[in-house]
């Protein structure tokens, strides 16, 4: 089957939802300026807005659905989303926790914010950085649902037998419990790709990055075998396909992200609105761009600098490193690149942090701990001084821990 026609359900913009909004572009709010005690409460409660957001909107649509059947499935409507609620929320924790985890020291780190914007009209973004979110949101959710239904939690699936007995290669066979990534494939798409309804280029993009996040699943999933033989001679195997950690997933997709295309529309041909010019406009872009490659419109904009209409922070106020054991190369650079090349400087703060320490357990019941006193040396990026404190000037917080 070539490129378009697999996609075709992409580009023929068959409506499967009557009425809805996009995909939730985005997962916890940036740290800004302030207390980091303070941001960290702030970030918690932003997720569960976010998940409560996610899922709410994913049970709406689902009941809106023209494409639900008995067919596909074995349930129908509410039924159905409940058997499923809890994977879906769990996996778009899953995704949202690992893009901030992927970019949690570039100038970007996964801003709720952005994704609470992404959601009204008109200010919907189709930068690199929602083609990320969109993936790592579909994988995600695909990913949860495929670990738990091996797991046997749905009673509509389980275990992926299709190859067993086949011989896979010299010395080794098909057997074992081969996770159902078909299955957790068909139900992702069937929810997050209902969440976006659009018939433009932008709900296009969108769609190719759920499925390029989908596709990054199977991309990474690996085999795994058992030894048979006498004494453990390891005569013949017996293999099968198990998901890979979600760590790489992200680092696979955080690879296309960095390849991402930008897609350069027929504008001529896209004026014609939703009509078969602007289809066949669609499809002609999407025709030269493989499946499992993130694509966006837009150019992303200066993250370094706060801009509330677009939800964006900047980068004042964020966390950076100097110096310590183990670092990977962004986090080396994160002073240099939060900072220093967004004009900022970088500040010394002394956080004296309380916390229990030396437990110990009382006969009978209680285990009770005294308060220890330490300060740790953290840095952030602030503003240059114009008259205020001298450079170099240092800050002095308490920060409590039980």
């Amino acid at each position: 089957m070539s490129l378009i026609g697999a996609n075709q359900w992409h580009l023929s913009f068959s409506p499967v939802v009557q009425n809805g909004s996009p995909l939730p572009e985005g997962p916890l709010q940036e740290n800004g300026p302030g207390d980091p005690e303070d941001a960290s409460a702030s970030a918690s409660m932003g997720s569960c807005q976010l998940l409560t957001s996610l899922v709410l909107s994913m049970c709406c649509h689902v009941l809106s659905t023209t494409a639900w059947s008995v067919n596909n499935f074995l349930m129908t409507g509410p039924k159905a989303y409940l058997t499923y609620s809890s994977s879906l929320q769990a996996g778009a924790q899953r995704g949202i926790e690992e893009c901030k985890h992927q970019f949690s020291w570039d100038r970007w780190n996964c801003p709720e914010s952005e994704l609470q914007l992404s959601t009204q009209k008109g200010l919907r973004s189709a930068t690199k950085e929602t083609a990320f979110l969109h993936a790592i949101t579909a994988a995600g959710v695909m990913y949860t649902l495929t670990k738990n239904c091996s797991m046997g939690e749905f009673d509509n699936c389980g275990c992926d037998y299709s190859k067993s007995g086949e011989m896979g290669g010299r010395g080794w066979i098909w057997g074992g419990c081969s996770d159902n990534a078909e299955f957790g494939e068909n139900i992702s798409k069937q929810f997050v790709d209902a969440l976006e309804n659009g018939r433009d280029s932008r709900a296009a993009v969108n769609l190719h990055n759920n499925e390029a996040g989908r596709l990054a699943i199977k991309s990474t999933m690996k085999r795994s075998c058992k030894c048979h033989g006498v004494s453990g001679s390891c005569n013949i195997q017996t293999c099968w396909m198990q998901l890979s950690e979600f760590r790489d997933v992200g680092n696979f997709l955080k690879i296309k992200y960095d390849q991402a295309q930008k897609l350069e529309m027929d504008k001529r041909r896209m004026r014609a609105g939703n009509s078969a010019e602007n289809r066949g406009a669609i499809a002609d872009t999407f025709g030269t761009i493989a499946r499992s490659e993130l694509v966006h419109l837009e150019d992303s904009p200066n993250y370094c600098v706060r801009n509330l209409s677009l939800g964006l922070h900047g980068t004042e106020g964020r966390e950076c490193l100097q110096g310590g054991k183990n670092l990977s190369q962004w986090e080396k650079r994160s002073c240099r690149r939060l900072c220093h090349e967004c004009g900022l400087k970088v500040e010394e703060k002394k956080i004296e942090t309380v916390s229990s320490c030396n437990c110990k357990f009382h006969w009978c019941c209680t285990v009770k701990c005294e308060k220890c006193t330490q300060v740790v040396t953290k840095y952030f990026c602030a503003k240059r001084n114009k008259g205020g404190r001298p450079h170099g000037s240092r800050r002095k917080n308490r920060v409590r821990h039980n």
